[in-house]
């Protein structure tokens, strides 16, 4: 089982190989293998080794960034650009407008505008954006259509008995109670769905934007 000071040792190493990602493998390796000797020859004049010695060796080392930093002037290596995500702008603020209603406005299209702006943005990850395109197809355009739909053909269903065109034919009609009440449900979960995802959408757009300020 390892001892607290080699789990320093293999900590410190693991963080100088992250930090050294953007070089190459040959270099990475050659620095890690430098510095992990360094460390062996330094650990090995210890008479009775302590967690706080390692950390002493460690820390006379130096931070694992200042490493790396040092190694990419050495090798002539530029430092990977800073990640920046950009402030949220008419582009995110039209796809939360678009999925939402944006099939009411230009039917199909207006909620394929919504994705489109959704996917161009680099405000929401990957994740968000597949939530903001699955949770519901359509957005709210969708929604009206299937209650439409479902108000003109699922309220009541009617049965003709007796001849056809005759006078003694009687028509009885009976209403779906069970049907409509779990179609009323369906529909205001449906109604909900696009909804919630575009608050979620925004709350992930307001800390983003808190973020890139930050």
């Amino acid at each position: 089982m390892s001892t607290t000071p080699d789990k320093l040792v293999d900590r410190y190493l693991k963080h100088l190989d992250v930090e050294l990602d953007d070089l190459p493998r040959d270099r990475r390796r050659e620095i890690v293998e430098e510095i992990s000797g360094h460390i062996a020859e330094a650990r090995a004049g210890l008479e009775h080794e302590t967690e706080s010695d390692v950390r002493n060796i460690l820390g006379g080392l130096g931070d694992p960034a200042e490493i790396a930093s040092e190694a990419r002037e050495r090798f002539e290596v530029s430092p990977p650009p800073a990640a920046r995500k950009k402030e949220p702008g008419w582009v995110e603020v039209g796809a939360l407008i678009m999925l939402l209603v944006g099939g009411l406005v230009i039917p199909v299209f207006g909620w394929l505008i919504g994705v489109v702006l959704l996917w161009v943005s680099n405000v929401w990850n990957t994740r968000d954006k597949i939530i903001g395109t699955i949770f519901v197809p359509g957005g709210l355009g969708l929604v009206v259509l299937l209650g439409i739909f479902a108000a003109s053909s699922g309220l009541h269903s009617c049965v003709q008995s007796g001849r056809v065109g005759s006078a003694s034919a009687v028509t009885t009609c009976t209403d779906q109670g069970a049907p409509l009440t779990v179609g009323i449900v369906g529909f205001i979960v449906l109604l909900l769905i696009p909804i919630v995802t575009t608050a979620y959408l925004a709350v992930r757009m307001r800390r983003a934007s808190a973020t890139a300020v930050a």
